[in-house]
C-alpha cells in the first residue's frame, strides 16, 4: 500500500478508535470533556502521522463527535443550535493544533538533520586533513625525486627518460590534489590565516602559468589583460590556488587544440576574472553543481580527478568576498569569479 494512503487510513482508524473507546463514558462525563479526548486523538496524529491527517482527523473528531454524542444520536442533525458553535470551535481548534504540532515535527527533524550534516561533515573534514596532511610529506620527497630524475634525461636512454617525465608530471599531479584537499579541511574548519595584501593580479597569473608548465604545455593560452588594473587586496597563496585549479581543469576537460581564454577586467567596483574553454560544457540543468565537494563533470569516467578542485576555489572566493559562478557560453565552459576592488592605499613616490 502507498505509505501515503496508509497514514491516511491510519488517522481515520485512530478516529474510530477514539469514539468506541469514549462511547461508554457518553453517560459519565461532560461534553467539553469528551471534546478533549478527540482533540487529543488529533494532536497524536499531527505528531506521528503529519499535517494532511491530521487535518482529516479533525473532521471526522467533528463528525463523530455530533453522530454518537450529540442528540439526537446517529444523526448529523443536532436539538440546540448552540452545538453548531461547539463544532466550529472544535474543528478550528483542531485544525490549529494538526498545524502547530506538524510545523513542531518538521523543525526538529530539520534541526536534527542539520545536526547530523554538521557532525558528518566536521568528520569529513577531519579525515581529509588527516590523510592530506600525513600525504604531503613523503609526496613532497617524491616529488622533488622526479623532477631530480626527469632533469637528468640527458644522461638516460629515450624510453627511460620519456618514463621519468610522465612520473615528474604524475607527481605534480598529486601534489596538487593533495594540497586542494588540505586547503578544503583547513577552510571548512575555519583554520585559515589570511593574508591579504595589496598586490598587482596580473603577478598571480604569471606564476600560476609558470606552476602550471607542464600542464599548459600543449594548450593555445590566450590571456587578455588590461593594461591598467588597480592593486587588488587578496591572499596570494589562496588566489594563486584558484587560478591554477581553474586553468587546470580547462586543459583536463578540452582536447589538446582546443583555446583556453583567461580575460580580467573591471566591472562596477568588482575586479572580474573569467576562464573559458571549448570542447566541452557544464551540466547544463544545473551548471552550479560543479562547485560542489567531490562532485565531477560530465566526462567523469574519461578524466582524472577528485572532484575537489572547484569547491576549494568557491571556498577561497568566498573567504575573500567574492562570487564565482559556472555557465556555458557559446558552446564554452566558463568559470566566472570577481573580488571587490575596494580603495587601494596611495603608492609613495621614491
Amino acid at each position: 500500500m502507498n505509505p501515503v494512503w496508509s497514514r491516511y487510513l491510519l488517522a481515520v482508524a485512530l478516529c474510530a478508535l477514539m469514539a468506541l473507546l469514549a462511547l461508554p463514558l457518553r453517560d459519565w462525563l461532560d461534553l467539553a470533556n469528551i471534546v478533549m479526548l478527540f482533540l487529543l486523538a488529533v494532536f497524536v496524529i499531527a505528531v506521528r502521522l503529519g499535517r494532511g491527517p491530521a487535518v482529516l482527523a479533525a473532521f471526522l473528531s467533528v463528525i463523530a463527535f455530533d453522530v454518537f454524542f450529540v442528540h439526537p444520536y446517529l444523526s448529523l442533525g443536532v436539538d440546540d443550535a448552540q452545538y453548531l458553535v461547539t463544532f466550529a470551535v472544535m474543528l478550528a481548534v483542531g485544525l490549529i493544533a494538526s498545524h502547530q504540532a506538524a510545523q513542531l515535527v518538521a523543525r526538529t527533524e530539520e534541526a536534527r538533520a542539520r545536526e547530523h550534516a554538521i557532525q558528518t561533515e566536521k568528520l569529513r573534514a577531519s579525515i581529509l586533513s588527516s590523510i592530506s596532511h600525513d600525504l604531503r610529506t613523503p609526496l613532497t620527497s617524491l616529488v622533488g625525486l622526479a623532477d631530480s630524475l626527469a632533469d637528468q634525461q640527458a644522461g638516460l636512454p629515450a624510453e627511460v627518460g620519456e618514463k621519468a617525465g610522465i612520473i615528474r608530471d604524475q607527481a605534480h599531479a598529486m601534489h596538487r590534489m593533495v594540497s586542494n584537499l588540505l586547503d578544503m579541511a583547513r577552510l571548512q574548519s575555519g583554520r585559515v590565516a589570511m593574508n591579504l595584501q595589496w598586490q598587482p593580479f596580473e603577478e598571480i597569473i604569471g606564476s600560476s602559468v609558470r606552476l602550471l608548465g607542464d600542464v599548459l604545455a600543449s594548450r593555445r593560452l590566450e590571456i587578455d589583460l588590461p593594461a591598467d588594473l588597480p592593486l587588488i587586496r587578496f591572499d596570494a597563496v589562496l588566489m594563486e590556488r584558484v587560478l591554477c585549479n581553474l586553468l587546470e581543469n580547462a586543459a583536463k576537460y578540452s582536447p589538446p587544440e582546443a583555446a583556453i581564454r583567461l580575460a580580467v577586467r573591471t566591472l562596477d567596483g568588482r575586479l572580474e576574472v573569467s576562464v573559458c574553454n571549448t570542447g566541452s560544457t557544464f551540466p547544463a540543468e544545473r551548471p552550479e553543481q560543479v562547485f560542489d565537494l567531490f562532485a565531477r563533470g560530465l566526462q567523469e569516467p574519461a578524466v582524472a580527478g577528485t572532484g575537489i578542485g572547484l569547491a576549494v576555489c568557491r571556498a577561497i572566493i568566498a573567504a575573500h568576498a567574492g562570487t564565482i559562478v559556472a555557465a556555458n557560453r557559446d558552446g564554452q565552459a566558463c568559470v566566472t569569479f570577481t573580488l571587490p576592488l575596494g580603495t587601494p592605499p596611495p603608492v609613495e613616490g621614491e
